[in-house]
C-alpha cells in the first residue's frame, strides 16, 4: 500500500514471509539493499507474528544453516514493524497483503502464485542472487 505521508513522500508496506527473512542468511543476500535497488521509493517492513513464530521455531529445530538463517531473520525484524493477527502464516500474510493494499517479500513458490492470483504484488528470490518483482507496486 502507498500511503500519502505529504505531497511529495509516500511509503510502501511490504509484508515478509519466513522464507524472505532467511534470504539473507540462506543466500547471503542484503534483502534492504535489494530493495533499496528495487524499488527506489521508502518502504516499511510489516511481519505478522506467525511468521516470528515460525522463525523462532526454526531456530531452535531446523537443521544447522536453516537454524542461523532463522536467527538472522529474527534480528531482520528490529528493521520492520510486527503485526499481530491471528492464524497460519501463509493465511495471514495474504489475509493483511489484501486488507491493508500491500506487497508481500517471500520466496515460497506456492504462496506466490497464490497470492498473484489476488492480484497482489511479489518481491522474490530470481535466480538465487537478486530479488525481482512481479505485479505492480501499490
Amino acid at each position: 500500500m502507498v500511503m500519502a505521508l505529504s505531497s511529495e513522500r509516500q511509503i510502501l508496506k511490504i509484508v515478509a514471509d519466513t522464507s524472505f527473512l532467511m534470504i539473507p542468511g540462506m543466500f547471503g543476500i542484503d534483502v534492504f539493499g535489494e530493495l533499496d535497488r528495487l524499488l527506489e521509493c521508502s518502504y516499511e517492513l510489516l511481519v505478522p507474528s506467525p511468521v516470528v513464530s515460525e522463525l523462532e521455531r526454526i531456530s531452535k529445530q531446523g537443521k544447522p544453516k536453516e537454524r542461523m538463517a532463522a536467527k538472522l531473520g529474527l534480528s531482520l525484524i528490529k528493521q520492520g514493524s510486527v503485526v499481530e493477527v491471528e492464524g497460519e502464516a501463509d493465511e495471514s500474510i495474504i489475509k493483511l497483503a489484501s486488507e491493508m493494499n500491500c506487497m508481500v517479500g517471500t520466496s515460497d513458490f506456492v504462496l506466490r502464485k497464490k497470492l498473484r492470483s489476488r492480484g497482489i504484488g511479489v518481491i522474490y528470490l530470481r535466480g538465487k542472487s537478486h530479488l525481482a518483482l512481479n505485479g505492480h507496486l501499490r
